[in-house]
């Protein structure tokens, strides 16, 4: 039999192979592999070895399991009460809710009002105002632009504040009807930076105070009911407040608690796929949206200009051209124009996520004004909408989307499967690669003379 063997070279070669890798694992740390190899008992070592190799399998299927998990990069939610120093300021949007000084342009359109009108609406005829429209010949066409001039100056409509951005041309559906808004602290499609407050420990009278002037003797129809509509939200978004607004009528007092609250999200890969339009803005030399529903209508009106040379009152994102579609019927669209919806599609799809959004949510109180009062007394303050704001700012929330799986704890994960299913460590898997080379060498050494 020796004779045999020293005749056939190969084979001796396969039998020093395998004494020397039996050799190696062994003396290998990682006890299940030097279990199999040292165990003489064959039924023994099969055994050993199919558990060995499920184990393995489990491993790897877990392992498999959990890196595909991480790959689709999932998030989780904190949430956290912050007390910053300083926070965002709310923007004020606002309306007056009827019509505009009409019979001050158009006063051939106008009649004198009788008793009969003077006794069921004694507002017409205050003093030398008695003009009031002719329902019968209002036929009149306004363009939006006129209807923006004829409409209530945003500087009588709200008493000694600071510098006003309006006219803005904003749509009341359900009246079918234009109206003259304006804003105050609002930063759509603006340079400035947004204006901060700063939190105070002890409040004493800091409320933000507005008092509101509806102009109730310049009501276009006589049946109406005065007021103004007030929205409060996002500076960095304009709102149409006959959707989004608090209808306030005079002789009142409204106390608003305004809450802010900040969301944090993730840009792509992760699954909240925002997009930081403060640094684009910043980027774009201060300009552009800083919001995905500003993006959105920027679209709208960039699209409508281009296809039509005009824009439409109910697109929130001011206007560059001032041409309202309304006021000049269709316009023949370019041949790229005529199937607009894929290009709107096709520019809204890009407006993502705004990776930090800022919502203000408030709380209205109603109470009746006395007649008169030390404020403004020469006025009845029945005429009057007063406004005050209380900023909820002990405390903001703020939620936080945050990775589930940082590149360290993945490391931990695969390194506690490991330990589960094969009972060993980092190190005695760096044993087994290290005793797989050197057989591999000494194969490669034996047969082909290398190394």
């Amino acid at each position: 039999m020796t004779t045999e063997t020293n005749n056939n070279p190969p084979l001796q070669r396969q039998r020093s192979v395998r004494n020397y890798a039996s050799k190696l694992f062994k003396e290998s740390s990682v006890s299940a592999v030097a279990a199999i190899v040292s165990t003489g008992n064959v039924p023994r070592k099969v055994f050993r070895v199919l558990v060995f190799v499920s184990f393995t399998a489990g491993f790897l299927y877990q392992c498999i399991k959990f890196l595909c998990y991480v790959m689709q990069y999932p998030t989780i939610i904190n949430i956290e009460m912050n007390k910053p120093d300083k926070y965002l300021a709310p923007a004020y949007t606002f309306c007056n809710a009827n019509g505009s000084k009409f019979c001050a342009a158009y006063p051939n359109n106008c009649v004198e009002a009788d008793e009969e009108l003077c006794t069921a609406y004694p507002h017409y005829c205050r003093g030398n105002n008695t003009k009031v429209p002719d329902i019968s010949n209002l036929n009149v066409s306004l363009t939006t632009k006129a209807i923006l001039e004829l409409g209530h100056k945003g500087d009588d409509m709200l008493v000694g504040k600071g510098k006003l951005v309006g006219p803005l041309p904003r749509a009341n559906e359900e009246e079918f009807h234009i109206a003259s808004c304006f804003a105050l602290n609002d930063r759509v499609d603006n340079s400035l930076e947004p204006k901060y407050m700063t939190r105070k420990i002890i409040k004493f009278n800091d409320a933000a105070e507005f008092v509101f002037d509806p102009e109730e003797d310049e009501m276009f129809y006589p049946n109406s009911e005065p007021g103004v509509l007030f929205s409060i939200h996002s500076p960095f978004e304009a709102v149409n407040p006959f959707e989004k607004g608090i209808f306030m009528k005079p002789g009142f007092l409204y106390r608003i608690s305004v809450e802010l609250r900040e969301e944090h999200l993730l840009p792509y890969p992760y699954k909240t796929d925002c997009m930081n339009y403060t640094e684009m803005w910043v980027n774009a030399n201060r300009t552009g949206p800083r919001s995905q529903q500003m993006c959105r209508h920027r679209c709208l009106r960039n699209i409508m200009e281009h296809c039509y040379n005009c824009s439409h009152p109910l697109i929130l994102y001011p206007s560059r051209k001032g041409r309202f579609c309304m006021d000049f019927g269709h316009v023949n669209s370019t041949e790229e124009c005529k199937r607009p919806d894929i290009l709107v599609k096709s520019c809204v799809d890009l407006c993502k996520e705004d990776c930090r959004r800022m919502k203000f949510s408030y709380k209205v109180q109603e109470t009746y004004l006395a007649r008169y009062s030390s404020y403004r007394a020469a006025k009845n303050l029945s005429l009057l909408i007063r406004v005050k704001i209380y900023f909820e700012d002990q405390e903001i929330l703020t939620i936080r989307y945050q990775p589930q799986f940082q590149e360290v704890e993945a490391f931990s994960y695969i390194g506690g499967f490991i330990g589960i299913w094969l009972g060993v460590s980092l190190v005695q898997v760096v044993d087994v690669f290290e005793s797989i080379f050197l057989i591999a060498r000494y194969f490669f050494k034996r047969n082909c003379g290398m190394f």
